[in-house]
């Protein structure tokens, strides 16, 4: 019969064989991480939308209300609101001014409609009525429209200024300007 006897040297050999086990063993596992795969995707084209609106084919179209007013008379301006974008929108029509003269006067505003003239007192009618209603010196909506079509949308709008009977004398051979603000929003 065999007998085991412990021996400082033998200890240190079952300690060297564990850890050089446990290394390799260690090692195995680290390995695997070498192993990987991607995959890569591209998107189709995409495009941008535009939105372009116009009063009258301008950015910017600047106009000049017929006629000289006196208490009680009338003066309107037709102006066509037109989508020339790519794709429909809706917008809102606002109004303001700073000068008192065109605070003091009240605005009848119609969409979808014709013009009449009569003398030099031009009036409004047929179309949706708005108002009448006061021009303040903040941007105000008179009204939400649309949408109206891409590239080719128009709607009409007829302006009619009124001057009350009533109004200040301190008004008499005074100019005004009402600002128009036509903002478009898409879809």
């Amino acid at each position: 019969m065999s007998r085991f006897t412990w021996s400082p040297s033998l200890s240190r050999r079952v300690k060297a064989l564990l850890t050089c086990g446990v290394l390799l063993g260690t090692g195995a596992i680290g390995t695997t991480a070498l192993w990987s795969t991607t995959a890569a995707t591209v998107s189709g084209q995409f495009t941008t939308a535009t939105i372009a609106i116009r009063a009258n084919s301008e950015v910017a179209h600047t106009f000049t209300f017929p006629g000289t007013l006196l208490p009680g008379d009338t003066t309107a301006y037709v102006v066509d609101v037109q989508n020339i974008g790519g794709v429909q929108f809706s917008y809102t029509a606002s109004r303001s001014s700073s000068s008192p003269l065109a605070q003091a006067m009240l605005l009848s505003a119609r969409y979808g409609l014709v013009a009449n003239v009569s003398g030099t007192t031009t009036s409004c009618s047929g179309g949706t009525s708005v108002g009448p209603i006061a021009i303040g010196s903040t941007m105000a909506t008179i009204a939400s429209r649309g949408p109206l079509a891409a590239g080719t949308g128009v709607e009409r709008w007829c302006f009619q200024l009124s001057l009350p009977a009533t109004a200040s004398s301190t008004l008499a051979g005074t100019t005004g300007a009402v600002t128009f603000t036509f903002s478009a929003t898409g879809p």
